[in-house]
């Protein structure tokens, strides 16, 4: 093995154990992502949450008009649980209507039998329930029992997606402890609608503050299905923020799967990715992607490096990285008594990084850090954990050089950022 893999191989992770069906992995597949869905990993996956179905006036739920059966037959044959999702984030007048007039005690047997036909009629292992924000009334407590009612009798799923870090002020205890797991939205702390706020809409801290959230609320952790987005907010245009889909941001450039910026586009890379997969797995039930269709269908796939990790198999595009054939070898350690960094091992030196003239040099004797500036401009550095907690940071100018004391950091990996402008150079550091 050589000495970059060598570095590489603890990467991120402790020993995990092996990926199992309660740790689940669940996605999103839009009506008019289905016909891709022999690109998006179904295999990778435990729950498949058809979206979104909704109401006419009489009740009939539909998928747009579009038959969900070939995509069922195609992840049933893979033995994942198919269940379609009730509603969205984004309801048309109409729809909304229905919903409202719907959910009302007069009319909503009626309803939850046409649901029952449709979830019959396709074989579907259950419902999940996306009403959002002012669309959870009064009604939704009274609809969402029945519902599971029904669907309990029947052997059925009922699940819901619920925001991050919100709790929806007509959600009861008993509605909320019905759901047979509920899949937290925690992404979309900034984006579109805030397009004077740029930065990370999806960080590891707001991973951890949903569970802890959600925890306080009463719902078991096993029941806690952690949400990760497959796309970024691009804040480069003043007053304008655009979606891009993580896919667009690893096709621009393959390195940029390795971190979580560019520029002033904000997203979750590899790994934000597998750390965020270690706190499912020791905190929650399992992981949630929106959406399927947004992934890098390839060894940068977010979905294929939450599903390697799960296992406790080295992610393709890091052990690509390492100079492996994917999945090669374990993430455990060993670590050796000695804690001090060694020689650097570069993830992300991409054409805008060429040129940029830096040395990291770690020191094996006074467990130090020494970064020498050999460019002719000031230089940004940041010394970061994987989680994107930022230990050090500093503006270097030319032609000098800064000690940074490591003493008390535990063994791992450390991610190390030079920048000048729109260049960055960006290193992993392995303390053994």
């Amino acid at each position: 093995m050589n000495m970059r893999a060598a570095l590489l191989l603890p990467l991120l992770l402790a020993a995990f154990a092996s990926y199992s069906q309660e740790h689940r992995v669940v996605g999103y597949l839009p009506y008019y992502r289905f016909g891709q869905v022999d690109q998006v990993g179904i295999e990778q996956l435990t729950h498949l949450l058809l979206a979104f179905a909704n109401p006419d006036a009489q009740g009939n739920i539909s998928l747009e008009g579009v038959n969900p059966w070939p995509v069922v037959q195609r992840a049933h044959q893979a033995n994942v649980k198919v269940l379609v999702s009730l509603a969205g984030g984004a309801l048309r007048p109409e729809w909304a209507e229905a919903w409202a007039r719907l959910m009302r005690p007069g009319s909503r047997t009626g309803f939850i039998h046409r649901i029952m036909n449709y979830v019959r009629a396709y074989e579907l292992d259950g419902v999940d329930v996306d009403l959002e924000f002012k669309h959870v009334t009064q009604t939704y407590n009274g609809f969402v029992l029945e519902l599971r009612d029904s669907l309990h009798a029947q052997g059925k799923l009922i699940t819901a997606a619920l925001p991050g870090i919100i709790r929806y002020k007509n959600l009861s205890d008993e509605a909320l402890l019905s759901f047979d797991f509920v899949c937290l939205m925690a992404y979309d702390l900034t984006g579109q609608f805030a397009p004077d706020r740029p930065g990370p809409h999806s960080p590891y801290s707001l991973a951890v503050a949903a569970l802890d959230f959600w925890e306080r609320q009463g719902v078991p952790a096993q029941r806690l299905v952690l949400g990760l987005p497959l796309y970024g907010w691009d804040f480069s245009k003043p007053g304008e923020v655009r979606s891009v889909n993580y896919s667009d941001i690893v096709a621009s450039n393959p390195a940029h799967a390795h971190i979580d910026q560019v520029g002033r586009l904000y997203y979750n890379g590899i790994v934000t990715t597998v750390a965020k997969t270690e706190l499912a797995m020791n905190r929650a039930g399992g992981l949630m992607f929106w959406e399927l269709g947004k992934d890098a269908f390839n060894e940068y796939s977010l979905l294929k490096t939450a599903y390697y990790t799960m296992k406790g198999q080295q992610p393709p595009a890091i052990a690509i990285a390492a100079g492996l054939p994917p999945a090669a070898a374990p993430l455990t350690g060993p670590f050796s008594s000695s804690t001090h960094f060694q020689e650097e091992a570069i993830v992300y030196e991409g054409t805008e990084a060429f040129g940029l003239d830096v040395e990291i040099q770690p020191n094996p004797f006074l467990d130090t850090l020494t970064i020498t500036n050999k460019e002719h401009t000031v230089l940004k550095l940041v010394l970061a954990n994987p989680k994107g907690q930022v230990l050090h940071e500093a503006s270097l100018r030319p032609n000098t050089a800064i000690n940074w004391e490591t003493t008390s950091f535990p063994p791992g990996n450390y991610l190390i950022s030079a920048s000048r402008g729109e260049r960055q150079l960006t290193r992993i550091l392995t303390k053994k």
